[in-house]
């Protein structure tokens, strides 16, 4: 029988949307990984009886509960009451757990706030769950098929205790013998659709469960099965991660949540490559990508956020008949942007974006989404034409990532492509 879950995400300020719950989508995850199915998700005020009518509801359906939130020292903190009655248990203080959280605070001097107790009381029958990470402890009941975990709404202490002990307490006492285990890769410069034609076969395997995840521009291909360990796991994944790889050759950059910014950095670094940016349209995008990922300063030289035509032409030195010919936004001026940048700071490979990134801004021969792209690279300069879409915000966005991945190509073959990866046709 597969166990079913759901997740309580608790707080008025996550239901009035004052907080983004990204705790539900991580939690949901994990449980699936676990095998368990879940349900749904739920936000809910801190209304002590609609929490109760919540949580029994889920509970007399068999599902094991996972609640986040409201488990503080202040009065509307209502989780632990509304768990304990939902379970017909008494709530109870738990000593031990009162005696670790008064050496806390001496631990750093402080005095034990009056009221702090309440975040040491569990119902009765439940199993303590030790949080490392903050004040609050949590814990772990079993009712029926399914049971209730409860725990704190700041994501660093609801990862935490879940990776350091609340994980391994589940799989103990649902006895998860078989649990699913995934794989994945990441793939840039495609469409799904495209996508989804190349690699339908692997996707319907009989033997593992298939998804395409979208993020933007970047694509995720996974897996997942369910086994015994990950060995076993593996006898079925590792052939299909295979068979894609084979299938969509360059365009896969990694496998596992690697972002592309990092698989770029790392691998320029291997090669013992240095670049520099010239942008215009992304503002600064694509150096804000590169040095996100630690170790950029052995890669990135510098970049040049040239957003004005004085400063193409007083920084980059590109020409000013080119910009009065063919305009900002063109072959010839992204082309002598890139050649520009690398002249000026000697690095062995650049970028250079210049585009219409909107609202405004358009017209019928260069309407908004349209940007030239151009590397350079030894003594050569390839320039790309792109029709990108989406708003202001997804123009610098997608504009970015496809800088990046063509920094990445050209680190990989040692040389410029004559092509760029896209999720849209060149015009």
């Amino acid at each position: 029988m597969t166990n079913r879950a759901c997740i309580i995400a608790i707080g008025n300020e996550v239901v009035h949307g004052f907080i983004v719950n990204t705790n539900s989508a991580w939690l949901a995850r994990e449980l699936g990984e676990l095998g368990f199915d879940v349900a749904y998700h739920l936000s809910v005020n801190d209304r002590q009886e609609e929490l109760v009518q919540r949580i029994k509801g889920a509970l007399d359906e068999g599902l094991f509960v996972v609640t986040t939130g409201g488990i503080g020292p202040t009065v509307d903190d209502r989780t632990r009451q509304a768990a304990a009655q939902a379970l017909d248990a008494e709530l109870k203080l738990d000593h031990d757990a009162l005696a670790k959280l008064h050496e806390r605070y001496s631990a750093v001097g402080r005095k034990f706030p009056e009221g702090s107790e309440r975040q040491c009381m569990r119902p009765e029958g439940s199993r303590f769950i030790h949080n490392a990470f903050g004040t609050a402890s949590c814990f772990l009941a079993r009712k029926g098929d399914g049971g209730i975990a409860v725990l704190p709404g700041v994501p660093r202490e609801l990862k935490g205790i879940w990776g350091e002990e609340l994980r391994a307490a589940i799989i103990e006492e649902f006895g998860l013998h078989e649990r699913y285990f995934s794989r994945e890769v990441r793939v840039f410069g495609i469409p799904e659709s495209n996508l989804n034609n190349r690699v339908q076969e692997q996707l319907e395997s009989a033997e593992a469960e298939g998804a395409i995840l979208v993020d933007d521009a970047v694509m995720r291909l996974r897996w997942r099965v369910q086994a015994g360990d990950q060995a076993e796991a593996d006898k079925v994944l590792q052939p299909l991660i295979e068979s894609v790889r084979t299938e969509l050759g360059d365009l896969v950059f990694a496998e596992g949540n690697v972002e592309l910014e990092t698989c770029t950095v790392h691998l320029l670094a291997e090669k013992g490559l240095r670049v520099a940016c010239a942008e215009s349209c992304t503002g600064g995008m694509i150096a804000h990508l590169l040095t996100n990922v630690p170790g950029s300063s052995d890669v990135l030289v510098e970049s040049a956020v040239t957003y004005s035509n004085d400063a193409k032409v007083r920084r980059l030195g590109v020409k000013p008949e080119t910009l009065e010919a063919h305009g900002a936004v063109s072959e010839e001026t992204a082309r002598e942007m890139a050649a520009g940048i690398k002249r000026e700071s000697s690095a062995d490979l650049c970028v250079a974006v210049t585009g219409i990134a909107g609202p405004g801004g358009g017209s019928d021969e260069k309407p908004v989404g349209t940007v030239w792209l151009a590397a350079a690279m030894s003594d050569e300069v390839q320039a790309w034409h792109l029709r990108v879409p989406g708003d202001r915000e997804l123009v610098k966005w997608r504009t970015a990532r496809t800088a990046l991945n063509t920094l990445r190509l050209a680190a990989l073959y040692g040389k410029l492509p004559e092509t760029i990866a896209h999720w849209v046709a060149p015009p």
